[in-house]
């Protein structure tokens, strides 16, 4: 896989921290509790950030990041947060607020900024270094983005939190071919009303996802499994497999 997983649980007390995803040492992929596997300097050097969505578990640390990049405010170079319109909304209202923590789009100045907000659309590219992050539509209980990663001639797509739905299918079948694909599979299947009214996944939805890609994905991996149901979880994926299998990112 072209990213390194920083975090791939679905909530606390996972063998990982939350969702957070390393495209390079400058970008990261939503900021839930795996950004603390980087050291202090691996965090100052991170740039840009892009957010699937305003859930806690995908954002709760990015307050705390931002708090340790202050060396960069003061070079000039503010870090970027790109997301959907809703997702950006929802930071700087219930976030970057002065009451849940300072508005780092004021600090240190509102000249030199710490924080940039970058609104972007689906089927949107931006490339940046040796990079290309494509957004695409999941469907989710609020407005949700998963990220096509191009890097080092490999195409991984992050489907971020979703529930079942054609309209998944069709966005991921107009990425073209995929060497790898970032799944999420929150409950068993006993929990399928459950999953289905959050909109998560369960490994027969995440099967019938797949199957209903027009060309397979060379790997698939599965991530967002809620702790206390993981090992049902698990015991259910090694039951029904695609042919290429799937691993679990932990």
């Amino acid at each position: 896989m072209n990213i390194n997983v920083l975090g791939a649980s679905g909530g606390l007390g996972g063998l990982t921290g939350s969702t957070c995803l390393q495209a390079n040492e400058s970008i990261l992929i939503d900021a839930g509790t795996g950004v603390t596997q980087l050291l202090l300097k691996q965090m100052q050097q991170v740039r840009h950030i892009f957010l699937s969505h305003s859930h806690s578990d995908h954002i709760c640390c990015l307050p705390m990041l931002l708090g340790n990049l202050f060396n960069v405010a003061d070079a000039g170079a503010p870090v970027t947060v790109y997301g959907s319109h809703d997702t950006l909304e929802a930071i700087r209202e219930h976030v970057f607020n002065w009451v849940v923590w300072p508005d780092m789009r004021e600090l240190p100045s509102k000249d030199k900024p710490l924080l940039r907000l970058q609104e972007i659309n689906a089927g949107e590219q931006i490339c940046i270094d040796d990079v290309c992050i494509e957004s695409f539509r999941t469907y989710h209980t609020v407005p949700t983005f998963g990220f096509a990663i191009r890097k080092e001639n490999q195409t991984t797509a992050f489907v971020a939190d979703t529930g079942y739905a054609e309209s998944v299918i069709e966005n991921i079948n107009a990425l073209g071919p995929l060497d790898d694909i970032i799944l999420e599979c929150s409950f068993p299947n006993e929990l399928e009303a459950i999953a289905q009214q959050s909109c998560h996944l369960t490994p027969q939805l995440c099967l019938q996802l797949l199957e209903g890609l027009q060309e397979q994905p060379r790997r698939v991996w599965i991530n967002h499994l809620k702790p206390d149901v993981a090992d049902a979880v698990h015991k259910q994926l090694r039951e029904i497999q695609p042919p290429q299998g799937w691993q679990v990112l932990l």
